[in-house]
This record gives structure tokens, C-alpha cells and sequence, in this order.
């Protein structure tokens, strides 16, 4: 009930005395007409006053009270002295046998009556409790499948207002849910400044208080919503808390990630960068120290080992900040209108010179295929591809990169037909860390961020990548992004 409940209540009642002195009348009379009739048949008429005994157990049933029980058996006494007692159709009393039969009705009447009344009330009060039973257990059930702080609130604030039909509004309190703003249902005619002075609840759970429920001020709630409200409102409190508790724990789980990931990192990175400063390091200061001993091709040697390695150097540490950049959320994408041809071109101009260029292979469509892409990401991408497949294919194999369009997409795949994925490895092969078994012995390095970072920089461009092992052997990336023909 809301601010005009006690008016609401004031009909009710007077609804509920006019009808119940109806029905006292209508049972009367009905009871004294069957007497007569009774009467006309033959019956003593000391039998007649077992008809209006239940005139009137029957009218305490009807108005659920004893207060109308004791009136209708006295308009019963009434009746009877009138038409039954002699004198008849008088309300003398000429036998002092139907005073003494008058006053024992009277008493099995209100006897009678109290005890239909109470038995009555009993039964409302059980089917009361029944049915307030039974939407608790409803509400609470409907809670336990709920996640998120917001769709929380939202049908909390649902149920409150089907179970009170007023106006509520919910306040969070603190930065547990700082995604949830205070919610309100409100009808759009409703001033918000009637909940400052208000009816409140507080959303507490066992050790914690998230909240408050308001209600408009003047609210006045039966004792069945009271108990409602106040279900639901703990209900709430626990389903936040619930909420609350999974959001730390994965906040702690994303934290020990984030420190493994780290932990991981440092590891790779001081084994990885070790070895090529060491053979940079070992190759300068030979160079330094015996360049008058050394000839003209023993020292290209060195420098193309020095250039090899500072190509890996540069490469790794590229990944590593792009990885950071991902990791943050600061990777930003520069997209502009490239042809498939120049950034399948720019990999090959960019490839290390210590790999053999003749075992790569390009393959370009035959009309020109353009994408939304930004050029220098895209290319470490393809890069990234090429390199792996040349660390990790054979020092034999053969490998394809080439571009295509279908259907509106431009389609880059990297092939080989060396010794293919494991596959044990293959369902995780673009997670962080993840490094493929090295067949050559001169290739030992890999931080296992390449795959990776591929991934995150080809999805932000909209477009997948897969990985895969070709029947015929080796594997094959597979790039599709967004494309037009030119």
C-alpha cells in the first residue's frame, strides 16, 4: 500500500460490515423458512433449533468473524420466540422450558460460533502463509541464476514493485560496483524528491551493507509485504555478496595471471636476449682485437652474424611492446586503404638476410585486392609468419605466402610443407607463451609471444586467423580480413 492505503482501508471495512449485515439478514431468514416449512411436516419444533445453529455456523463462516455469528443467533432467538413459542407471533414467553431452551441455544451458539470463527481464521491465516511461503521461495529461486550487479538490482527492483505496486529506488553504496549507477523505478510523474524523507531498507548481507532500498515517504505496508519486501531485500543482499566475492576472486586470478605472464616473460626474455648479445658481444670484440689478422670474408662473417642477431634483437623486443601495448589496451590501430600487393611485398623486402629467400614463394592475385588495414602492423603480422615458418619447417622446406579475395574478404596464407604443428599443440597455439618444438638446432630461441600478438592485432582489424596441418604435410596460417577490389 502506498500514501492513500488507509483510505483504501476505510472502504474496505465499510464494504465488508455492509455485506456481512446482509448475509446475516439473507441466513435469518432462510433459517426461519426452512423451519416453517419443517414445522408444516411434522417436526418438534425443539428440532428447529438445530436450523438455525447452523444458520448460524454458517454465518461465521461467511463473514469470518464471531461477531456476526453472535448476531444472526441472536436475530435467530428472535425469530424463533416469534414464530415458534407460545404465545405465537409474540415475544412473550409463556413456558419456562423454552427460556431454559432459548439460553442454552444462546450459549451453544456463541460456543459454536467462536470456535468456527477461530478455525476459520486459522485457515486464512495457513493459506496466507502458504501462499507467502511459496513467493519467497519463488523470489529466492528466481535469484539464484542471476550474475551481474545490474541485472541484479534491475529485478530486484521488478519484484519490489509487483509485490508493493510503489515506486522504489536502490543506492549502492561504496565503489564495489561502480558499473551500477542508483537505480530507480519510478513512474515518469513521480517527483524523486519524495524518497529523501522516505522508508528504507538496508541491502545487508552476514558481515556487509551494499545499500538501501527507498520508498516514498508516507508508505504504509501490511505485515505480508513487510515480510516480503524484507525477503526480497535480503535476497538481494545475498545474490550481491555472491556477486561481489566472484568479482575479487577474479580480480585475484586475473592478478596471479598477470604476475605469471610477467614472471614468465622476464624468464623467456633474460634466457632468449642472453644468447645473441653474447654472440654480438663475442663477435665485436673479436673483430676489435684481431681486425689486422683477419680477412676480408671472415670478417663479413662476423658482421652478418652481428647484423642477424640485432635483426632478431629488434624483432623480439617488437613483439615484447607490442604484447605490452595489447596487454594495456594501448595498441592503437592506424587503418588506411593498402594493397595486398605492397604489404606482401614489404615481407619480402624486410626478411633477414641470413634466411634463404629462394625457398619463399609469393603468389599474388590476379586483379588488385585492397584492405583497411594499418601497413606496419599488418606486415610484422605476415612477418611473424614467415619467420616461424623458416625456424620451424626444415632447412629444406618449401614456403608459400600468398594472397587472395573471395566473397569480400582478402584472404593471406602462410605455407609450408615441412614437419607441421603438433598437435597437442595446435588447440593453444595462438595463447602467449606458447612455443612450437624446434627441429634445428641452430634455432633454440622464441619467446612465444609472435602467435600471439598476430592474433590480437588481426582481430582488432576485424578479420580471424587460423592455424591448421595440410594433409599433404607442414601447416598453413590462414588471414582473412575485410577486403574490396579495386
Amino acid at each position: 500500500m502506498y500514501s492513500s492505503g488507509k483510505t483504501g482501508e476505510g472502504a474496505s471495512l465499510l464494504k465488508y460490515h455492509i455485506t456481512s449485515i446482509c448475509a446475516v439478514f439473507i441466513i435469518c431468514a432462510a433459517t426461519t423458512l426452512l423451519s416453517l416449512l419443517l414445522k408444516q411436516a411434522g417436526v418438534d419444533r425443539q428440532n428447529l433449533l438445530m436450523v438455525s445453529l447452523v444458520g448460524v455456523l454458517l454465518s461465521t463462516v461467511i463473514t469470518r468473524g464471531y461477531l456476526y455469528g453472535i448476531l444472526t443467533s441472536v436475530f435467530c432467538i428472535f425469530c424463533y420466540n416469534f414464530f415458534f413459542t407460545e404465545p405465537v407471533h409474540t415475544f412473550a414467553i409463556s413456558n419456562q422450558q423454552d427460556v431454559l431452551l432459548l439460553l442454552f441455544f444462546s450459549i451453544a451458539a456463541v460456543i459454536c460460533g467462536v470456535m468456527a470463527s477461530k478455525f476459520t481464521r486459522q485457515t486464512i491465516l495457513a493459506n496466507e502463509n502458504a501462499q507467502t511461503a511459496q513467493q519467497m521461495y519463488e523470489t529466492t529461486e528466481s535469484f539464484l541464476n542471476l550474475t551481474g550487479a545490474e541485472h541484479i538490482v534491475d529485478y530486484a527492483l521488478k519484484c519490489l514493485y509487483e509485490t508493493t505496486c510503489c515506486p522504489c529506488m536502490i543506492t549502492l553504496e561504496g565503489n564495489r560496483f561502480e558499473s551500477v549507477p542508483a537505480a530507480s523505478c519510478i513512474p515518469r510523474d513521480t517527483d524523486p524528491a519524495l524518497f529523501a524523507d522516505g522508508v528504507s531498507f538496508p541491502i545487508k548481507s552476514v558481515s556487509t551493507t551494499f545499500g538501501l532500498v527507498h520508498f516514498p515517504a508516507g508508505t504504509v505496508f501490511s505485515s505480508k509485504t513487510k515480510t516480503l519486501v524484507g525477503s526480497t531485500v535480503y535476497q538481494t543482499a545475498l545474490v550481491l555478496d555472491r556477486e561481489y566475492i566472484y568479482l575479487e576472486r577474479e580480480q585475484i586470478r586475473l592478478d596471479m595471471e598477470s604476475e605469471h605472464l610477467k614472471s614468465t616473460l622476464l624468464r623467456s626474455i633474460s634466457h632468449d636476449l642472453r644468447t645473441p648479445l653474447t654472440e654480438i658481444s663475442g663477435a665485436s670484440s673479436l673483430i676489435a682485437e684481431k681486425i689486422d689478422t683477419l680477412s676480408r670474408d671472415e670478417i663479413c662473417k662476423f658482421v652478418t652474424d652481428i647484423n642477424t642477431e640485432a635483426e632478431w634483437l629488434t624483432m623480439t623486443v617488437q613483439n615484447i611492446l607490442n604484447m605490452t601495448r595489447i596487454s594495456d589496451g594501448r595498441l592503437s590501430i592506424q587503418q588506411e586503404i593498402e594493397s595486398m600487393d605492397d604489404l606482401i611485398s614489404q615481407v619480402a623486402t624486410r626478411l633477414p638476410a641470413s634466411y634463404d629467400s629462394s625457398r619463399l614463394s609469393i603468389r599474388l592475385p590476379a586483379s588488385i585486392v585492397l584492405v583497411h588495414a594499418d601497413g606496419n602492423l599488418f606486415v610484422q603480422v605476415l612477418l611473424n609468419l614467415v619467420d616461424n615458418a623458416f625456424k620451424h619447417s626444415g632447412t629444406d622446406s618449401r614456403i608459400t605466402l600468398s594472397g587472395s579475395y573471395e566473397n569480400g574478404s582478402a584472404i593471406f596464407t602462410v605455407a609450408d610443407d615441412g614437419f607441421g604443428i603438433e598437435p597437442s599443440i595446435l588447440p593453444h597455439i595462438f595463447e602467449s607463451f606458447v612455443t612450437l618444438p624446434v627441429r634445428n638446432s641452430d634455432n633454440r630461441r622464441g619467446v612465444g609471444l609472435g602467435l600471439s600478438i598476430c592474433k590480437a592485432i588481426v582481430t582488432a582489424h576485424g578479420g580471424t586467423i587460423t592455424a591448421a596441418n595440410q594433409p599433404q604435410g607442414g601447416a598453413i596460417f590462414t588471414i582473412t580480413v575485410p577486403g574490396d577490389i579495386a
